[in-house]
Formats: structure tokens, C-alpha cells, sequence
């Protein structure tokens, strides 16, 4: 009588830790996605120090793309994982959708926001950016025809009213002021960032999120370029800005990008949205301690309304 009975326990026990590690990992990539695009906003306003927003978001995404090519090319000699070749297929069966998320995503969406952080704060760029997951609902309600509730519909006014808030708290409320603007235009990459987020969660369900990162990064540096060399694009830059945009490229542009995917393709869109709450307190907490950027108590007020605003939204569709 004892013998199965002992066996059972180590068998329950197996089975429950091969149920949480596949968790732990969805945990640790999202935690890992996070702190690299949190930390992207004070690299970039650092970045910017030295060259132009556009020349920063080219220079970062060639370098994903050099080192994601790499890891495919390595990848591939290792069967049954991933290679060039299935870049290739992916290209060959779904080359628009990869282009229109590659414009959304990469080129439009790194543009409006380099160009925002000229302007803003990274702090309120860090805010800002949880609005993605508002305009993936409000896409999804569109589109998809989904109904929201009216505690939903209250939800989005209260994140909407709290990004009014922190561009108040930044002093940034003037129509005429430079960090409205940047404000305005970091919203505006938003709607982009939740673009892309849908194309890519459609196109890393039937393809590996390496494939995916890879051809649309590749497609969004080759896009950007025209306009990199419009805006002056020149490599003589210091130490510094090739440290900040070296850990853009392989961290928050690779890296990261490539978990985000691989995140979308094993969970939901709105699940996968609510890691992003980590992005501002990240952001924030590098921006007020390295680039000495003001924390306000009306900042503080209006990151709480939309944080909590795009929290019950998203909870509420999970």
C-alpha cells in the first residue's frame, strides 16, 4: 500500500515543476522585455546628445538585424531550429504583412518616438508608452467588433486623462510648448506600437519569433535609412553614444523584440499587454536617477490613472 503511494508524491511533484517551468519562463522573457524597453528611453534621450533621432533608430535597428541574422545563420546548422532558409519561406508566403508591420512597428513607430524624446522627457516617453495596450483594446473593438463594457469604456478615458495629466505634471500642456509636442508625438507612436503588436502576433503564431524579428527588423532598418541619410547620418560618434546605441540594438531592439513575439505566439495579446505596467516605473526610476529628470507629484498622479485605467482594461479582456 505504501509503495505506490510513495511513488505517486515524487510523480505529482515531477509534474507540477514541468507545469511551472514552462510559466517561469514566460515570466523571466517578459520581465527580461520590460526592463530592455524601459531601459531604452533614458538611452536614447542619451543618445541624442550626439546625433539625430532618426540616425539613433536606423543605427539600432541594423544592428538587430546584423545580430539576429547571425543567431538565424547559426541557428540553421542546428536541425530542427530555424534558419535563413525559413526567413526565406516566410518572405516568399507573407512579404506584405511582413512590410506593413515592419513600417508600423520598426520604421514609424522609432521614429515618432526618437523624435518625441528630443523633445520630452524619458519619463513621460515611459508613460506614454503603456497606451499601446489601450489602442490594441480599442483596435480590437473596432476591427474584431469586440463590445466593451462600461466599466472598459471608463477604463480608457481614465488612461487617456492620465497621459493629460503627466504631460501637466512636465509642464507640457501648452499646445505651443515643445514637450506637448513630443507628448503628442509619442502618443501617435503608440497607435503604430499596437499596429505592429497585432501584425506580429498573427504572423509569430504560424512562424518562429526568431523568423518573425529577424525578416521585420531587417525590413524596418532598410526603410528607415532613406531617411537617416536625409537627416544627416554620420558614424564618427563618441564612446558613449555607440554604448548606448550598441545596447538599443541587441537588447531592446533584438532581444527584446524577439521575447516580445514569442510572448504573443504563447499567451494573448491583452495577457502579454499587462507586462508592459513595468516599462514607466522602469523608465522612470533610470531617468530621475541617471539623467536627473523632474518626478512631480501631478506626474506621479496622472502614471497611476493610466496605469490603473490600461490595468482594468486589460484584466477585464485576459
Amino acid at each position: 500500500m505504501s509503495g505506490p503511494a510513495a511513488d505517486a508524491h515524487p510523480a505529482t511533484q515531477q509534474a507540477a515543476a514541468a507545469r511551472t517551468q514552462p510559466k517561469l519562463g514566460l515570466y523571466a522573457m517578459a520581465l527580461g522585455t520590460v526592463t530592455l524597453w524601459g531601459a531604452s528611453f533614458p538611452l536614447t534621450k542619451a543618445a541624442l546628445d550626439y546625433t539625430g533621432p532618426t540616425a539613433i533608430a536606423f543605427l539600432r535597428w541594423i544592428i538587430s538585424s546584423l545580430f539576429l541574422v547571425g543567431w538565424l545563420a547559426l541557428a540553421g546548422r542546428r536541425a530542427p531550429a530555424p534558419g535563413l532558409k525559413a526567413m526565406k519561406e516566410l518572405l516568399a508566403a507573407r512579404w506584405r504583412t511582413v512590410a506593413w508591420v515592419a513600417l508600423t512597428g520598426i520604421t514609424l513607430f522609432y521614429f515618432l518616438e526618437n523624435l518625441a524624446l528630443r523633445y520630452t522627457t524619458a519619463t513621460n516617453a515611459g508613460v506614454l508608452s503603456n497606451l499601446t495596450s489601450v489602442f490594441m483594446v480599442l483596435i480590437g473593438a473596432v476591427l474584431l467588433r469586440e463590445r466593451l463594457s462600461r466599466v472598459e469604456w471608463l477604463a480608457l478615458v481614465a488612461a487617456f486623462s492620465g497621459s493629460v495629466l503627466v504631460s501637466q505634471g512636465a509642464g507640457h500642456l501648452s499646445l505651443r510648448g515643445p514637450g506637448f509636442i513630443g507628448d503628442a508625438l509619442m502618443i501617435v507612436a503608440t497607435l503604430f506600437g499596437a499596429i505592429y503588436s497585432i501584425g506580429g502576433k498573427g504572423l509569430s503564431e504560424r512562424y518562429p519569433a526568431t523568423v518573425v524579428t529577424t525578416a521585420v527588423s531587417t525590413a524596418g532598418a532598410l526603410f528607415l535609412l532613406p531617411l537617416a541619410l536625409i537627416e544627416g547620418l554620420r558614424f564618427d560618434l563618441p564612446l558613449a553614444a555607440w554604448g548606448a546605441i550598441v545596447l538599443l540594438g541587441i537588447g531592446a531592439g533584438a532581444l527584446a523584440n524577439l521575447w516580445w513575439l514569442a510572448l504573443l505566439a504563447k499567451t494573448t495579446a491583452s495577457r502579454a499587454a499587462l507586462a508592459l505596467f513595468l516599462i514607466p516605473v522602469i523608465s522612470a526610476t533610470l531617468s530621475v536617477t541617471f539623467l536627473r529628470e523632474p518626478l512631480t507629484p501631478l506626474l506621479v498622479l496622472g502614471s497611476v490613472l493610466v496605469l490603473a485605467g490600461v490595468m482594468l482594461v486589460q484584466s477585464r479582456k485576459s
